[in-house]
């Protein structure tokens, strides 16, 4: 009869899919124990990171974390302008140096109503764009093009991200002027 197994065969067939059976299961407990890349707190075995800001206290999950752009960015890499909110309109002139140079504008006390901001690049063809809007909460907004009109609903600092965008081709080395007003 053809199809049908030995018992011999059998418990061969038995063993092969039990041994692999047995090295998946412990390949994924190895991988599923490997925890040496997550921050863990000091209390245990929390995933947990919290930050103080003033009196509030801002819970940051390990992707948000790992997402934030001090995270992944080098400090020299940042380009850093304050502006108090009450010394707006202002324009700035920056120069971005390299592919991995950005600009991070922060607004210091500012009031709720409409942000309205602007870049022109020095070269037609840059690749540069306002990416990101952070909030007085952390919270963030983007991505956006080289102009736009925000809705500030919170009062505190807000912090505008300029940088290329990933998306498209082209350098964003150059001059760029900066136009913010309210």
């Amino acid at each position: 009869m053809k199809g049908i197994f030995t018992p011999a065969q059998t418990k061969k067939y038995i063993r092969r899919k039990y041994l692999l059976l047995y090295v998946f299961v412990c390949l994924l407990v190895i991988s599923c124990n490997n925890s040496s890349k997550v921050n863990r707190s000091e209390e245990g075995d929390s995933l947990v990171h919290a930050v103080k800001t003033g009196d509030t206290t801002i819970v940051l999950d390990s992707i948000t974390e790992l997402d934030s752009v001090s995270a992944v960015m080098p400090a020299e890499a940042v380009i850093e302008v304050t502006v108090p909110a009450a010394t707006l309109p202002v324009k700035l002139n920056k120069t971005i140096v390299s592919e991995t140079q950005s600009i991070h504008v922060t607004i210091t006390d500012m009031d709720t109503g409409l942000l309205n901001a602007s870049i022109s690049p020095g070269k037609p063809d840059a690749n540069l764009r306002i990416s990101q809007v952070v909030m007085p909460d952390g919270s963030t907004d983007g991505p956006f093009g080289q102009q736009i009109t925000f809705d500030a609903r919170q009062k505190g600092d807000y912090v505008i991200i300029i940088n290329k965008s990933n998306m498209a081709s082209g350098s964003q080395v150059g001059d760029v002027l900066i136009n913010i007003e309210r």
